[in-house]
């Protein structure tokens, strides 16, 4: 076997450990009780109660003013101009609640205030940009759901449920430092013995992996003698010092980067402890670790600036002693109660429903949030470190981790940082393969976590549904592989490829399903139908289909179309919402990444966008408008949010020939709008879907009776929108309306109809959740003008929904022959086209 071959041996044993534990990862970082994600999932929930739409709470802000003028156009009867008093976003006020004079004059909240959707620069606050809520009602929602008691609720449910998870990650992390430090040469062989040891008797051995079953055993002894320094007893420690019985020493730091030092004594440490603290920066870490307080902090500046001026380690160590104190028992347990009795402690400094009507009793507001920030999730010094999710470790400074609207991208920040620490705890780090860690942290599509491989069966017929991952590449120039890759063909970056009917295929080991999967070549961690293979009794492969006819059941007489079902679809058509929101967070993540490599201007937090003749916010750039920044860590633009808008309605005049945009022309506004797309990045490295039905205009009518045929080609003529989030499309496919036999919302009829690009088929996609109202749609948006060919015709059926799937990839324009709408089916002539939206400026744009 060669090099290659033995390289993937070992990433596949190590990825046989190393997955159950990062699944494990992402299973207490789900249930960490966050307060600020709290609040975003229930502000979710009170913004879709009375909007009946999926709002973004971040892009919801509550503006309180001094006065207000009456307006019989608004939702609430009001309206206001000038900047506010007071400005938070609809999360932050659920942590704080209404002012308290508001708490006995609740008549009064829709007067002084208001839901809007646009920040504390506006110029006017009224039916343009209101969210369609009363603040009364908000509040009742707010004594009815004592948000404090919730999140209580939720830290004990979490220390209940996940206490045993979260030692193990620390356990991993733990394991992960003593890795990097003995790579580095901080710790030496012996010390790495004791420290993994302390982890496990077992993994005393270095060949021995970390598997789940071995982390969750009881820890070993512990062979290392273990003190604390804390400036209090009962607080956190910021440093812990192992001593052996040979009188070395082990250093450990949650919080720095070189977390674990090793000394040949405890004198030693101390004067290495000395001389770091001599840094110019050296003491601000410290300080920060020890203590959340500023009196405190000062009171431990004064003492570690005497450790960095003493004369020795010797000495250093002695103006420590009053902080040391023991720690007796398993030190992961010890973890484990700090960081809950912590949590517990943060949790009990929220505003309750208690607390509020005591105030209110008393004419004061008495409790509040005693917290640095109430958008950091509490615990933060204890909890997140030791899982190895320190700040320094998730890239990410103080501002950056506190800030409200970072939630998605911290959470993003520290499941790397942890996941970095598996990687380094399993010796992936010596493994020559980049994709190493890709493989590790790849996060497991929910259609592949429970597919029942075992009522799957060799495909015996033709397989036309591969051809798109057809690779171009010659195995022959590849060494087969043996045992475990038995069949297997390794490159010399790692990917894995097999011959499957005479066909080069790239395949992907899922440990989940203990099987190989058919993946692009170019993208093997692509969104996308499962496509299982596995080596028959005659030594080829095989492709695995759900049990039933290849391509499903033949059409009936008198019938135009076959109906398959689809284990993809029956995963995707449920009304999971948790599911549903961790597929748009990752996708709002991945969108953000698509955006960070892109350039744009930067506005600090300290100053305000300049307004353009139509009030849209911009940055000057060298004396040129830019309509997209960053500002306050986000990405921002004012025009693509009002498209995002329901209100704007700026469809209307492409579809209908309508101008409703009030606030100025629709030629320019969607010309403006196109202006500002063409800036933003481009990707089609993930699958979009779209859905409709009659009632929605989008009907499948002309697929399913074949009007519309595989070839034909279909033309957009609107802003049209796809989403990356598969769960999305009930809602725009159905009637949601109407309840399934199920109990789900949303029935399905003859119209309904849904699209797919595949992954790599489409160019001119432009991703803008980042920059949306409703962000959980995690939409891409196709400019008028793009052209998509018919590849795939098929009726999907489920338990409770049946569909037209038509499968599209994009072409150029066809020189002859008919062009349809995308929407309509109906067939397009740009003079038509022309004479409905009555604008030559804006169908040449689109139309040239």
């Amino acid at each position: 076997m060669n090099d290659y071959n033995l390289l993937m041996q070992r990433t596949l044993q190590m990825l046989k450990a190393g997955r159950p534990l990062a699944q494990l990862v992402d299973q207490v970082l789900d249930a960490y009780p966050d307060p600020y994600t709290l609040a975003l999932d229930q502000a979710r929930q009170i913004l879709f109660k009375h909007t009946r739409r999926h709002w973004d709470p971040q892009q919801v802000w509550w503006h309180q003013f001094n006065g207000g003028a009456s307006s019989n156009r608004s939702f609430n009867g009001w309206q206001h101009s000038g900047p506010p008093g007071k400005s938070m976003r609809l999360p932050e006020l659920m942590l704080s609640r209404f002012d308290l004079g508001f708490q006995v004059a609740s008549d009064e909240l829709d007067v002084y205030g208001g839901f809007y959707r646009q920040g504390p620069k506006a110029a006017f606050y009224d039916e343009h940009n209101e969210v369609p809520m009363l603040a009364r009602d908000v509040q009742q929602d707010f004594w009815a759901l004592d948000f404090s008691a919730v999140y209580r609720s939720k830290v004990n449910a979490f220390w209940e449920a996940r206490g045993d998870d979260f030692r193990v990650v620390a356990k991993v992390n733990w394991l992960g430092q003593c890795a990097k430090a003995l790579q580095a040469g901080y710790i030496t062989q012996a010390d790495a013995t004791g420290l993994r040891t302390m982890v496990c008797a077992e993994l005393r051995a270095p060949e021995c992996l970390p598997t789940l079953d071995l982390l969750r055993q009881g820890s070993g002894a512990n062979t290392l003698r273990v003190r604390r320094l804390a400036w209090r007893e009962q607080q956190a420690a910021f440093m812990y010092v192992l001593g052996a019985s040979d009188g070395r020493a082990v250093l450990y730091r949650p919080w720095a980067d070189d977390a674990m030092r090793g000394f040949s004594s405890v004198e030693a440490l101390g004067q290495w402890l000395r001389d770091d603290l001599q840094h110019p920066q050296g003491l601000a870490p410290y300080v920060t670790a020890a203590t959340a307080e500023s009196s405190e902090q000062e009171q431990m500046r004064t003492l570690l600036h005497q450790v960095a001026q003493s004369a020795n380690g010797h000495a250093a160590l002695a103006l420590l002693k009053p902080l040391r104190y023991s720690v007796r028992g398993d030190v992961f347990e010890h973890f484990a109660d700090i960081s809950k009795r912590q949590m517990q402690q943060d949790a009990a400094t929220l505003v309750d429903n208690a607390d509020l009507r005591k105030a209110m009793f008393k004419g004061y507001l008495g409790a509040f949030l005693k917290v640095f920030s109430p958008m950091i999730p509490l615990g933060w010094p204890v909890s997140l470190l030791v899982l190895g999710a320190s700040l320094a470790r998730v890239g990410l400074d103080i501002d950056e981790a506190v800030r409200a609207t970072s939630a998605g991208r911290r959470k993003a920040a520290l499941r790397e940082a942890m996941l970095d620490s598996l990687f380094a705890a399993l010796n992936m780090v010596d493994l020559a393969f980049q994709s190493s860690f890709a493989l590790l942290a790849y996060r497991t599509p929910f259609h592949e976590l429970e597919a029942p491989l075992q009522q799957w069966q060799a495909s015996t017929e033709a397989m036309p549904e591969l051809q798109p991952v057809q690779a171009n590449v010659v195995l022959d120039a590849m060494q087969p592989g043996s045992g475990a890759l038995q069949g297997i063909r390794v490159d010399t970056q790692g990917a894995c490829w097999i011959d499957l009917q005479g066909m080069p295929y790239r395949v992907r080991y899922s440990t989940e399903l203990s099987c190989w999967l058919i993946v692009p070549p170019d993208n093997p961690f692509a969104f996308a139908p499962l496509r299982p293979v596995r080596l028959g009794a005659g030594g080829d492969w095989e492709l695995l289909e759900p049990l039933g006819l290849k391509g499903g059941t033949p059409p009936e007489p008198g019938a135009v179309m076959s109906t398959e079902r689809s284990p993809f679809w029956d995963e995707y058509m449920n009304t999971d919402p948790v599911r549903k929101q961790s597929l748009s967070n990752h996708a709002l993540e991945r969108q953000c990444a698509l955006l960070d490599g892109a350039e744009f201007p930067v506005l600090p937090d300290e100053q305000e966008a300049l307004l353009d003749e139509n009030s849209f916010e911009y940055v000057d750039e060298d004396g040129k408008r830019a309509y997209i920044y960053r500002h306050e860590g986000d990405y921002k633009c004012h025009v693509v949010r009002l498209y995002t808008e329901e209100g704007t309605q700026a469809n209307s005049l492409l579809r209908r020939g309508e101008r409703v945009i009030g606030f100025m022309d629709d030629d320019d506004y969607l010309l403006l709008l196109a202006d500002t797309l063409d800036e933003l990045p481009e990707g089609n490295e993930v699958a979009l879907y779209r859905g409709g039905y009659g009632g929605r205009g989008t009907s499948g009518a002309h697929f399913r009776n074949q009007t519309l045929k595989v070839g034909d080609v279909l033309v957009n003529t609107d802003m049209s929108s796809f989403t990356e989030n598969p769960y999305i499309i009930r809602e725009f496919a159905a009637n949601k309306d109407q309840a399934s036999a199920l109990g789900r919302e949303g029935v399905f009829d003859d119209t309904s109809v849904v699209f797919e690009l595949p992954a790599g088929s489409y160019m001119g996609g432009t991703p803008i959740a980042p920059l949306s109202v409703t962000s959980d749609e995690a939409e891409t948006l196709f400019q008028p003008g793009h052209y998509f060919r018919i590849d795939k015709l098929v009726q999907v059926e489920g338990d409770d929904f049946r569909f037209v799937h038509v499968s599209l990839s994009q072409t150029s324009k066809p020189a002859t022959g008919p062009v349809y709408d995308l929407r309509t089916g109906e067939l397009f002539d740009r003079a038509q086209y022309l004479a409905r939206v009555q604008s030559e400026k804006l169908v040449a744009r689109f139309f040239p």
